[in-house]
């Protein structure tokens, strides 16, 4: 008898296809079988109660008894899915129970943004070796963005995709066989970074001098306002990255981060507690001009079971009205990846940060299209604590409402309302709140809410 599951854990809305995939790249990386007829990610509710996990049906792995998925927010630079094979969930803080799998998944292409396609994630690749140096890794890049890999990418994205090779990591999804291939020395990197077109005059250019007792890297971790902190999060991934690299490559002396513009007085105010300046003690890496500290602090988990985010309802309701017909428009749950808009007849369109009176685009958490009755679900996600400030919110989504939802669901009627999650609470909270789950996991769904939403919570056996 198997007594295994397959655990994973993640901070993102679960897609189909992507955990589909990623149990495809397991079983093929692990020696083990997958058999699927038409997967489906289902919340477990037993008495109307929410379990916080997600059970993967319609798919079977040879070795494995259930698939199982739970929702968790990481420490600092955590992949996107981490999956665990054995028997019980794996607990928090634990570094016996090792995951087999670290993967991080991305729909960006070249042509949206050289640096997050690779950079911006490059510290997750570093930062992991820490908690799990046994865990293979993987770059899946998401299907639901079609990409043209005939076409050369640019050397921003060559350059990275490169180090993510020689580091060890798997490419999924790109095909890699034509412009990319491991660094093989440290002459090699450098020679390429330094060939690469430099930023605008006013950048600090990511350039890397070899001396005969160090090597140089210069490059800007302070955001753009120049406060002195570390907060530019490309440049953070891109140099732990390069540093790694080199490391993998053989390069024993030191690394010294130039021109960066991080102060003294941060370094100090931070005692060590920033996932830089461990990965610099890590490295042997330091910054010029700057006094290290003694001891720089790995926080004390990697990641932790998600008990807090207001996530926790909008991705539930996102995920039990899916499965009951409904459609997803939009999506940016709580600290997930900003999603598409996408048009009745499923064209993706990516929105812009600023609307057509040049104000800052307010986005919601989830926009669900129910077909039968012609209804837009735009739905904020809130913690209780801020159940106040979500209602007040519903008032900032006119232009996503006039400029996309109006321009490609026309005729559509839209409720604005809110989810939330936490606290002890039992009951209809407030006429705005759609669906209400606290802590317990007790579901209490609106009396007023539209049908579609009433009917796939009652077939989930909660009562309305």
């Amino acid at each position: 008898m198997i007594n295994d599951n397959i655990w994973i854990l993640t901070e993102e809305r679960p897609k189909d296809h992507v955990v589909q995939k990623i149990l495809e790249l397991y079983a093929a990386d692990f020696n083990d079988t997958i058999r699927t007829k038409g997967i489906s990610i289902e919340p477990v509710i037993k008495s109307g109660i929410f379990r916080f996990t997600y059970e993967v049906k319609n798919v079977s792995v040879g070795n494995a008894n259930r698939i199982y998925l739970k929702t968790v927010s990481g420490s600092s630079s955590f992949f996107d899915f981490l999956l665990f094979k054995q028997p019980s969930a794996p607990a928090e803080g634990s570094f016996f129970e090792s995951p087999l799998m670290a993967v991080e998944e991305t729909k960006t292409g070249d042509d949206e943004s050289r640096n997050t396609g690779v950079s911006q994630r490059g510290s997750k690749f570093v930062f992991i070796d820490e908690f799990y140096p046994g865990a293979r890794t993987y770059m899946l890049y998401n299907e639901e963005h079609a990409r043209d890999d005939s076409k050369k990418p640019s050397n921003t994205s060559i350059f990275g995709t490169n180090i993510l090779l020689t580091l060890g990591a798997t490419i999924v999804g790109k095909d890699t066989s034509r412009w990319f291939k491991p660094f093989t020395s440290v002459d090699e990197l450098i020679q390429f970074k330094n060939g690469m077109r430099k930023p605008p005059a006013d950048n600090v250019p990511i350039e890397i001098t070899k001396y005969a007792d160090r090597i140089e890297i210069s490059g800007r971790l302070t955001n753009p306002k120049g406060s002195g902190n570390i907060g530019h999060d490309p440049n953070i991934g891109g140099l732990s990255m390069i540093a790694k690299c080199l490391r993998v490559l053989g390069w024993k002396k030191d690394i010294v981060i130039t021109r960066h513009g991080v102060s003294q007085d941060y370094v100090d105010r931070t005692g060590g507690k920033n996932k830089f300046l461990y990965i610099c003690d890590r490295l042997n890496m330091r910054l010029d001009g700057i006094i290290m500290p003694a001891e720089a602090s790995l926080p004390e988990q990697y990641w932790h079971y998600e008990k807090s985010s207001e996530k926790v309802a909008s991705i539930l309701l996102h995920m039990v009205c899916s499965k009951y017909g409904m459609s997803c428009v939009y999506e940016n749950h709580a600290k997930c990846e900003r999603g598409y808009f996408w048009t009745k007849d499923r064209k993706e369109i990516t929105l812009p940060k600023k609307d057509k009176h040049g104000k800052n685009l307010l986005l919601p958490d989830v926009v669900l299209y129910d077909e039968n009755t012609d209804q837009i679900l735009l739905v904020e996600g809130k913690k209780i604590s801020t159940l106040k400030r979500g209602i007040e919110e519903l008032n900032g989504y006119d232009s996503i409402e006039k400029d996309y939802i109006d321009r490609f669901y026309p005729g559509c009627s839209v409720l604005r309302c809110v989810s939330i999650f936490g606290g002890s609470k039992t009951g209809h909270l407030h006429s705005k709140v759609l669906i209400y789950v606290n802590a317990g996991g007790e579901i209490f769904i609106n009396p007023d809410a539209p049908d579609c939403v009433k009917s796939a919570f009652r077939n989930e056996g909660v009562r309305i």
